[in-house]
């Protein structure tokens, strides 16, 4: 499968970015394309104004919108966004979703048997999470917006799913009449699930899974590559908003797996992949090598193994150009360590949450020799020392 992400142009950048990078951090044979500098423009004059009175009138609608149930609410407090009401907001017809979408393909050159999936904050009048165009199926939207009142983690990981979601189902109905026959109004944890109260998205993210009847129909007409690729994307995400939900915090620490290719994986985490560019990979690799710890004043001393881990790591580039990048992150004057050190917090605690990326991350005090605080027993496949 092809799957175009098309971003609305009020769509925040970030996001849509962070959408992206989680669809494309598990590899196979579906593959995930951004629009370039592509955005869509929904006309103001096909929008209207959507007033809900009070809080009944919000959650009494076809899909209904509610409130996450009290353990949900209670992770997420200080996040959850306030509602107050009146609420008004902006949404459209799905036909006008579906035609905006298709000008944008037609425009882009965007493949007929190829998905042109919409990434828009406008809300839809029905309410739905997702839907494709019954008439034209590779066409569809995904709604961006009001995700932290339902689920306590980055809006990014919901909507991920529902891009994978939404492919699968175009090859498990073929008609709306389908979708009311067949989707599970009862939620199951399938990726068939209607999902009537939103907050059942829960569910439905937190198993990942296609029921028997559904996998039957797709191995009608997907290949099984192409599945277990779409399957693999969803546990991924799975696992990775399990952690950002704190459910999972109270976990001993994963082995951690640096593989030839210098990809990093917590095994004992279902193979929970961290993502970083390849010079901040050889710096992590460098202090996971140390565990007595490292000035950052000092980090020049060490440049002959800097050199040695990232040419084995990055098989792209001069030796040269390596060096280059090695000798300005370890000139103590342009303090460029503490920002890969940074960022390297970053990709754990992103994936992790703050309490268990502590076993992982570089830290020390200023002046002071700073470490990784996890037991080098956890660590396989380092990449070795001549």
């Amino acid at each position: 499968m092809n799957i175009h992400l098309i971003p609305d142009e009020t769509l925040d950048e970030e996001l849509y970015t962070r959408v992206l990078s989680l669809l494309q951090a598990v590899p196979g044979v579906n593959k995930f394309y951004p629009t370039g500098r592509g955005r869509l423009i929904l006309p103001d004059d096909m929008q209207e104004e959507q007033e809900f009175p009070d809080k009944d009138s919000f959650e009494k609608q076809q899909v209904y919108y509610s409130i996450p149930p009290q353990s949900m609410i209670e992770q997420n407090e200080s996040s959850r966004r306030t509602w107050r009401f009146p609420h008004t907001r902006k949404a459209m017809r799905w036909r006008d979703l579906f035609s905006n979408v298709e000008e944008f393909r037609v425009e882009y050159g965007v493949p007929e048997q190829e998905f042109a999936l919409l990434l828009t904050p406008t809300a839809n009048l029905k309410n739905w999470f997702a839907l494709l165009d019954e008439a034209k199926p590779f066409n569809g939207f995904i709604h961006t917006d009001e995700w932290e009142h339902y689920i306590p983690c980055d809006p990014a990981f919901p909507i991920a799913f529902e891009v994978v979601a939404l492919s699968l189902q175009k090859y498990i109905f073929e008609s709306y009449s389908q979708i009311r026959e067949r989707t599970h109004t009862q939620s199951i944890g399938c990726v068939s699930d209607l999902c009537m109260q939103k907050n059942e998205i829960i569910l439905k993210m937190r198993t990942a899974d296609v029921c028997s009847d559904c996998m039957k129909r797709l191995e009608e007409s997907l290949s099984l590559p192409e599945i277990h690729h779409a399957l693999a994307v969803m546990e991924s995400l799975r696992v990775k908003m399990l952690f950002a939900q704190n459910f999972r915090q109270s976990s001993p620490p994963s082995k951690i797996q640096i593989r030839r290719n210098g990809r990093i994986y917590l095994s004992d985490y279902s193979n929970l992949e961290i993502k970083m560019p390849t010079l901040e990979k050889a710096l992590y690799i460098l202090f996971l090598r140390h565990p007595e710890g490292i000035y950052i004043s000092s980090l020049n001393e060490h440049r002959q193994e800097l050199y040695d881990i990232y040419s084995r790591l990055s098989n792209r580039g001069l030796m040269e150009d390596m060096r280059k990048r090695i000798d300005e992150m370890t000139n103590v004057l342009r303090d460029q360590a503490s920002v890969k050190i940074s960022r390297i917090k970053k990709a754990f605690t992103d994936a992790l949450g703050n309490a268990l990326a502590e076993h992982y991350i570089i830290q020390g005090e200023n002046a002071e020799r700073k470490s990784i605080k996890l037991n080098r027993n956890l660590v396989e496949n380092l990449v070795k020392q001549d």
